[in-house]
């Protein structure tokens, strides 16, 4: 258990640095934008280039993971829906955050709303075109958590049965390694071959036979 909490805090923390990339690159995107309107225009495509990012790493990350585990040395009984679970780990506390503050913490102003939402919003920062998307509808928010766990589970799943996407795109057959050659200098290549036997030259019987006759 302690592995499968550790692995969903490692998901977690993928997705913190994501969205810390989110909000840091948020401002030049507000210098840039000076109409409000042009801004909510392309905040989701701002949102989704952040979220190719996330979708990178933690596919890579548990691609990486599960060719790990399914190793026999490390005894860890994988299977293929593992990353699935490690992404639901991952997606827990950021889904009980957001129900805190949707259904618990109200305001009476509209600048207090206002606020709240973009605390929210910052939170979802890698998938928040699917909040824009569907007009900020509650069910948007825990619908884009959702793909936490579908990205883990894919990358998972991609280590678990060996699939290579790159190369099912592109059709490339993996390389294959050549076996080490030696250098014909290597001096260790004479040791192995079998000394030349000098041969006798013939003819020396029929000399010594005709020295005799003498």
């Amino acid at each position: 258990m302690k592995r499968y909490i550790s692995k969903g805090l490692r998901v977690l923390y993928t997705y913190a640095v994501a969205d810390l990339v989110f909000v840091v690159f948020l401002y030049p995107l507000l210098g840039l934008m000076k109409e409000r309107e042009t801004f909510l225009r392309w905040l989701p495509w701002y949102s989704i280039l952040i979220f190719i990012f996330l979708f990178f790493i933690l596919y890579t990350d548990q691609k990486e993971l599960a060719v790990k585990e399914k190793k026999p040395v490390y005894d860890l009984h994988p299977y293929p829906l593992k990353g699935l679970v490690y992404g639901l780990i991952g997606a827990v506390p950021l889904a009980v955050v957001t129900a805190v503050f949707k259904i618990f913490v109200q305001f009476q102003t509209d600048i207090g709303e206002n606020i709240k939402r973009v605390i929210i919003n910052g939170l979802f920062g890698p998938i928040l075109f699917i909040i824009k998307w569907c007009n900020d509808a509650v069910f948007a928010y825990f619908a884009a958590l959702l793909l936490i766990p579908l990205i883990t589970a894919l990358g998972y799943i991609a280590g678990y049965y060996g699939i290579n996407v790159k190369e099912k795109i592109l059709g490339k057959k993996p390389v294959e390694e050549k076996g080490f050659t030696k250098s014909p200098w290597n001096p260790s290549l004479n040791e192995n071959k079998p000394k030349k036997k000098k041969k006798k030259k013939k003819g020396t019987g029929k000399t010594q036979s005709a020295d005799k006759t003498q």
